[in-house]
This record gives structure tokens, sequence and C-alpha cells, in this order.
């Protein structure tokens, strides 16, 4: 019994290390969680359709421009329909396309084309257009007190610059974009509430000419300035130096903003009244004084102007000037003057309304008459008549009233209604009408016109008895 115990232990230590050969056998051959074949690892990723962004671009000549490759498998193979006028940058690329876009007159199209490692193509189409030049961007003072190119302090200047297409036709409607770089000046604006700006945007007109007009700051001292222009569809550029020029000229220092102002009155013999007009002052030392060579000729506002850009104002009062001078002094004695025409207008004067017609008149204003001393029941007489009037003036017809004296009867009046001027009116008293001796009647006579407003008169009848 005891060999077979000692052949057990034996196997023991043999097939061990056997066992353990075994398992690193299955580790090597794909065994375990580890294994390239395990069902639970997730699939590789999918690659998404291959394209290129944008799919249709606008490029310039000169002007370098990106597009960008997406999906499909990098790395990409890029080629060119045209590669005269649209390089590619790189012919292998993981993404990005650079674009080096040549010099064209006209408008060309290219289609650059993508490959990917596992085939796939797209394509995308590039319109190149004829790039806009800048000409020499230009400055032109406004005054030549101070030299070429240069601007006198508080003075201002015209900023120009042509943008021009193939064979240097300019281009309309591009905008151009004006920047103050260094110095002290500011760029003219149509904004009230900020007159100076440091950039300003602008769209040049049907010649391809952009311009700004540019202002010197005030007591600047002589120094050099920059200008950029950009025309912001391609980002060309291009960029002025000038001078701006201290100066003790009070007619380059003081500027007057407008210098000069035309009113003119409604009809040939009328001149403007209660019209404003503001003059704005830059440039000098402020404060400034304003005076009129004629004062009672117009209203002055604000004849003591504390700062530059600042106005003085003036409103007329009709009274005509051609021309009226207003002299500004600077608080060191500079002095410049602004001008205004009050004049009159050029249509012709209104007609005057006619006058109003005379007020209706009768005539005589009164009669006195006597009793015919004919018996009545009573004592006394009657009046006699008939009384003739006369009416005219107003506006006929007219119409004619009697009023007696109380308790007489009313007289007769023939006609009643008179149509022309002049025109007579009969007034009869009634012969039976008794007059007490030594008594008096007085008959009222009254007549109306047909104008609006009406206009009347009177006249009386006194009758008495001896």
């Amino acid at each position: 019994m005891a060999p077979n115990r000692i052949n057990a232990r034996w196997l023991r230590f043999i097939l061990a290390p056997l066992a353990l050969a075994a398992l690193a056998l299955l580790g090597g051959c794909g065994g375990g969680s580890g294994a390239p074949n395990n069902p639970f690892a997730p699939p590789p990723p999918v690659p998404g359709p291959l394209s290129i962004l944008p799919s249709t671009a606008t490029v310039f000549s000169n002007t370098p421009e990106i597009l960008t490759i997406t999906g499909g498998i990098p790395p990409y193979f890029v080629v060119s329909s045209n590669t005269a006028i649209l390089p590619v940058g790189a012919s292998v690329s993981n993404g990005p396309i650079v674009l080096l876009p040549a010099n064209v007159l006209a408008d060309t199209v290219v289609l650059i084309t993508a490959q990917d490692s596992a085939g796939a193509r797209t394509t995308a189409t590039v319109t190149v257009k004829p790039s806009p030049i800048f000409n020499t961007l230009t400055i032109t003072p406004a005054s030549a007190a101070c030299g070429a190119n240069t601007i006198c302090s508080g003075q201002t200047a015209t900023a120009k610059v042509t943008v021009t297409g193939a064979g240097g036709v300019g281009i309309p409607n591009r905008q151009v974009r004006f920047d103050v770089v260094s110095g002290a000046f500011a760029i003219q604006s149509n904004d009230p509430a900020n007159p100076l700006v440091s950039t300003l945007t602008v769209v040049s007109d049907q010649f391809g000419v952009a311009q700004v007009i540019i202002q010197a700051n005030a007591n600047a001292p002589t120094q050099p300035a920059l200008l950029r222009a950009t025309e912001l569809t391609t980002g060309n550029q291009q960029t002025a130096q000038f001078t701006i020029v201290q100066t003790i000229n009070g007619q380059a220092v003081l500027s007057v903003v407008p210098d000069s102002a035309t009113i003119t009155g409604t009809d040939t013999a009328t001149c403007s009244s209660n019209f404003r007009i503001d003059y704005y002052i830059y440039g000098g030392t402020p404060p400034y004084t304003v005076v009129s060579t004629f004062p009672s000729a117009v209203t002055l506002v604000n004849a003591i102007v504390l700062a530059p850009g600042l106005p003085f104002s003036v409103i007329t009062n009709g009274t005509c000037v051609n021309p009226l001078v207003f002299s500004i002094r600077d608080a060191i004695g500079l002095q410049t003057t602004a001008t205004l025409n009050n004049i009159p207008g050029t249509a012709p004067p209104p007609a005057p309304p006619p006058p109003p017609p005379p007020n209706v008149r009768i005539s005589p204003s009164s009669y006195t008459a006597t009793s015919d001393g004919v018996a009545t029941p009573s004592s006394g007489g009657s009046c006699p008549g008939p009384f003739t009037f006369v009416v005219q003036d107003g506006t006929p017809p007219y119409n004619v009233a009697a009023a007696p004296p109380a308790g007489q009867p009313v007289p007769t009046v023939s006609p009643p209604v008179v149509t022309t001027s002049p025109g007579t009116v009969t007034i009869s008293p009634p012969i039976n009408s008794p007059i007490p001796s030594g008594a008096s009647f007085t008959y009222n006579i009254l007549v109306g016109d047909s104008s609006s407003p009406q206009t009347t008169d009177s006249a009386t009848i006194r009758c008495t008895t001896p």
C-alpha cells in the first residue's frame, strides 16, 4: 500500500503545472472577457454621409476662404475642376479645404470634389467673383490755408476712396467702413445726438465712390494722423496719412455750419418771419461771442456759445436783409463770419380783398311838416303828405317799414321793397289821422339792405299843428 500512496502524490505534482499551462493556452487563444470576438463589446462607429460645407459658396479673387469636409472616412482627397482659377491649398485633407482664388474678370463657377478613404465622393459649387479694388484713399481739406494733405485744427476735409471692379469700373452699393486709426480728428455723422464719431460705414455711389467728412479737433497741436477705409464685402483696405496743423488764423481755425443761409418769403412783397436757423461753431477757443450787423432785423438766441459744436440761433421777423452778417469772435480774439439772406419770394402777392360796400342810406334823414288844417272830428288837422325818400348804397333790394306814433294808424309805404340803388320810396300818413292843436307826431322810417351782416338806416317824419 505504501508504494501506491507515493505514486499518487507524485502525480499531483506533475498534473498541477500542466493544468496551469492549459489555462494560459486558452487565454492566449481568445478566451475570457477581453477577447476580440466578445459579443458584448459595442460596434465601431458608422461614419456619416460625406459632404462639403457649404455646398454652394461665393468667393472673391485674392481673398482666401475655407470649406469644411464632414462625414465619410478621412483622410480625404480633394481636387478642383479649374486649378488655374481655384487651386486647392492641399490635395489631401482631414477636413478643412483652403481655397486661394486667382484673379478673374467675370464670375467663374468651379467644382470642388472630395473623395474619402472608402471611395465615396461629394462636390461643392464655388463661384469666384472679381475682387473689388480700392484706389488711393485721398484726403482733400476744405481749406488750403494749412497746405496740401493737411487739415487746420478745427477744420474739415473730405476723405474719398473708389471701389472698382474689372476694367476699373466703379461698383455701386458697396459698404465701406472708415475708421480713425490715430490722430486728433473724428468723422462727421448725420446723427444729431452723435455728430462726430470714430467709425462710420457708408455706401458707395453709382460711380463706386465712398466718402466721408472728417474734422480735426479744435486746438489740436500739429501732428500726423491716419484714416483707414475697409471694403466690408472682401475686407480690402486702404490707409491714408495726413497732417493736422495748428494755426492762429481765425478764418482757418473757426468754422461755422452753415456759413451762409438763404430764406425766401411767400411772395415778392414778403420776407420770412418766425423762421429759425441754427449756426454751429467749431474750432477756435470757446466761449464764442456773436453779434449782428443789423440787430433789429432778427432775434438772436445764444449770443454767447460756450463750447465747440453748439449753435447760436437766429429767428427772422419779416425784415428783408441781403445779407445780414454775423461776426463770431472766440476767447482769444480770432474772428470769422456767417451770413443770412432773408429775401422776398418769387410769387406775386395775393390780391387785396375788395372793400366792403358802404352801409345803406336813406335821405333825407327827416321831414318836418305842418298840419294842412283839414277839419277832423277833433280839433286840429292831419299830417300832409306823401313824403318821398331816396334809398341807396348797401346791397339791394331794400326793405322799408314805417312805425307810427302811439295811437296813430300805420302809414302807407310804397313800395315796401325797393329793388334798385338808388331807388325811391313814398310814405303817406293817413289823411284822417287827427293831430290835436299844439301837438306833434313823429313817424319813424327804417330801411334794411340784403347784405350779411345786414346794414340799416333810419329817417323821421315829424308832423305838427299850428
